[in-house]
């Protein structure tokens, strides 16, 4: 893998990226119907186990995570796949969906404190929805600043795997980047389940101000490019 080598915000950005999607997806499993909207293999997988009890309620809330991740990552590469190093104009499409992004995790932050209690299926897969695609923007954002690192901060099995192949060869990399996204993925989890278990209504915070502080990061300054790898636009499997 392709040596992250861009400013240290860069690297700071994906790594609160990276906790912020540990936060969003404890909080989705844990209030939302044990549901991820973050990581869509393991919507897959709960697609698959039929013989559980309440299966069709799962089943509808991993298909609409599913759906509207992938429509919003889809979306998002469309939209920045002509992608070159940003001079920081605000009308660059990396910073639209990077503020779509965090506009999406606002409007769960907001809602959720007045539906506490009992809700609806259809309440709870609108949550899913909203949180799901806000997840799929910033897997276009953290694909598109890593270049061709191709690192992610929404699923990391791929870079564990990267991480244990450049230790065992020995070869150079983002070594030091890809653990801390790994281990930031749980901590954001850790995060994420401390917020549900002592202020449930804020449970979409946590992830909403993360977010929020790597755009800042990201697009505060003008000069710099927001680019954090040698290859601008290339990405390969994370």
């Amino acid at each position: 893998m392709t040596a992250v080598t861009g400013p240290a915000r860069l690297r700071l950005a994906l790594v609160l990226l990276a906790i912020a999607s540990g936060a969003t997806d404890a909080f989705a499993f844990l209030l939302l119907g044990g549901i991820f909207t973050a990581n869509m293999t393991g919507n897959l997988v709960l697609l698959g186990l039929y013989p559980r009890s309440a299966w069709l309620t799962t089943a509808a809330g991993a298909v609409t995570a599913i759906v509207f991740f992938a429509g919003a990552a889809y979306a998002g590469f469309r939209a920045t796949r002509a992608h070159t190093p940003s001079t920081g104009d605000g009308r660059h499409p990396l910073r639209s969906i990077a503020i779509a992004g965090v506009v999406l995790q606002l409007a769960v932050a907001v809602a959720w404190p007045t539906v506490q209690g009992g809700r609806p299926l259809l309440v709870d897969c609108a949550f899913i929805a909203t949180s799901a695609a806000a997840l799929g923007l910033q897997t276009v954002l953290a694909k598109r600043i890593s270049g061709a690192a191709g690192l992610t901060t929404t699923f990391v099995t791929g870079t564990l795997t990267s991480l244990m192949q450049e230790l065992a060869e020995r070869s150079s990399g983002s070594r030091t980047l890809q653990a801390l996204i790994v281990a930031s993925l749980a901590g954001g989890a850790v995060v994420g389940a401390a917020t549900v278990t002592l202020a449930p209504a804020w449970s979409p915070t946590p992830a909403l101000v993360l977010s929020a502080l790597a755009v800042v990061l990201l697009f505060a300054h003008r000069a710099p490019a927001v680019h954090a790898g040698a290859e601008p636009g290339a990405s390969r499997p994370a």
